[in-house]
């Protein structure tokens, strides 16, 4: 150990002294580096030991907590066994329960398929508080869409979910009222349907009170459907095929087997979402079963929404395919469509479609629209898409050949934003 210094003895000695006045304990002399980084070691080593200490202590006390809850589904599904899916769900639920040492997942909250937004943000905001049991806000967003100036695409929709909603709450004849709307002033809708079994269910309860068991019953099937998810997929695929096929049951509950069989990797999974999205069942199932088949990414995926495009009049289903393009990466058909849809909304829609797609052949595919493109707000959105892709070079060459004053001042400003020698360099071109 090294002497301490004359300086270093009489800074201790003062320390002591004071120490002692005021009843404390005198400092200890400076450790040594070498004996600060093993004190350091150890201390770290002892903290790392109590967390994992801790750690092992919170991953059981989860495993017991989640047995306990896969237990409770099963039990739960077991008292509430309902047609057509009761057995199977007990079945499948118990196979989910895994041996032990292995501890089992706690059950999933129903699932929820995502939410589109089309033509009426009150539309899917509506189908949100029904998810949320929010009845009466869905009520009220319904009528938004219902009574809204500009007459909505999805209006029979509405009605629906509006009935739909107003049995929840107990409101039968309000619902029955709601669903005659429906039917008297949409007379070709592809709802009436789901509406004519709705209707039996209403005025079967009608006159009964709200039962906190019958509205719980939707959620329990909404549990054992996600339980399917992780299931065998040769036992779960005939049985959500059934569900779909079953006029009993819900559209709501509907899109969640549509949702599940997405999950699964079984042909026959894929071939039932395909079916659906090809139509023949309400317009939201419809847009649910186009939604999820972008997520597959493969070419007879994108042939079938391309077929499901070419096929169909509904605006909301032709916008609903060109997203799943978007998703699936599909910069043929895309492009396709960017240059020869004869409604200029869905061109617009194709072309910002393009523009999230960060790959030359998507640039290039915006510049040959933009040469043969004559509507100035798509133009615009076309010079917009190749802003955010970066590519400077091709916004030149647009500028450049642009003869209209407003977009050529559209792609200088974009110009302007990018931190390119290019882009300055052509902007340094027009000062001259």
């Amino acid at each position: 150990m090294k002497p301490f210094r004359r300086t270093q003895v009489i800074t201790i000695m003062a320390a002591c002294a004071i120490s002692v006045a005021f009843g404390q304990q005198p400092p200890q002399p400076p450790q040594e580096p070498q004996e600060q980084a093993r004190q350091a070691a150890a201390d770290a080593r002892e903290a790392a030991r109590a967390e994992t200490q801790a750690a092992r202590e919170w991953s059981q006390q989860i495993r017991a907590q989640s047995r306990e809850f896969a237990q409770d589904a099963v039990r739960s599904i077991e008292d509430h066994v309902w047609t057509g899916i009761g057995d199977a769900a007990v079945l499948l639920a118990q196979d989910i329960l895994p041996k032990a040492p292995i501890a089992p997942m706690p059950p999933m909250p129903p699932a929820r398929p995502l939410r589109f937004k089309f033509d009426s943000g009150s539309y899917e905001s509506g189908k949100s508080a029904l998810d949320n049991h929010n009845y009466e806000k869905a009520v009220e967003l319904f009528d938004q869409v219902i009574n809204a100036r500009t007459p909505s695409t999805r209006a029979d929709g509405a009605y629906y979910w509006k009935a739909y909603a107003l049995n929840k709450l107990g409101k039968r004849d309000e619902a029955l009222a709601a669903l005659a709307d429906l039917a008297g002033k949409f007379p070709q809708s592809s709802w009436l349907n789901d509406a004519n079994a709705l209707k039996a269910e209403v005025q079967q309860a009608k006159g009964q009170p709200v039962s906190p068991e019958n509205q719980a019953d939707e959620d329990l099937k909404l549990y054992a459907i996600n339980a399917l998810i992780n299931s065998d997929a040769d036992r779960a695929v005939p049985l959500l095929e059934g569900l779909l096929s079953n006029p009993k049951m819900s559209p709501r509950l509907k899109e969640r087997a549509i949702f599940v069989l997405a999950q699964s990797r079984s042909d026959k999974a894929h071939e039932i979402v395909g079916r659906y999205a090809k139509g023949g069942s309400n317009p939201d199932l419809q847009l649910t079963a186009v939604q999820y088949l972008g997520t597959y990414r493969s070419k007879e995926s994108r042939q079938l929404l391309s077929e499901v495009y070419s096929s169909v009049s509904d605006v909301n289903v032709k916008r609903a395919v060109l997203r799943s393009f978007e998703i699936s990466r599909d910069i043929e058909h895309l492009a396709a469509i960017a240059k020869s849809e004869q409604n200029a909304d869905l061109r617009h829609e194709a072309i910002r479609q393009l523009g999230n797609i960060r790959d030359d052949q998507a640039i290039a595919a915006l510049v040959s629209a933009y040469s043969s493109e004559s509507d100035k707000n798509i133009k615009s959105e076309i010079l917009n898409s190749l802003g955010n892709q970066g590519a400077v070079k091709q916004l030149i060459e647009c500028a450049r050949k642009e003869s209209d004053p407003e977009l050529k001042r559209a792609a200088v400003r974009r110009l302007s934003e990018m931190r390119s020698k290019e882009a300055l360099d052509y902007l340094a071109e027009l000062l001259k």
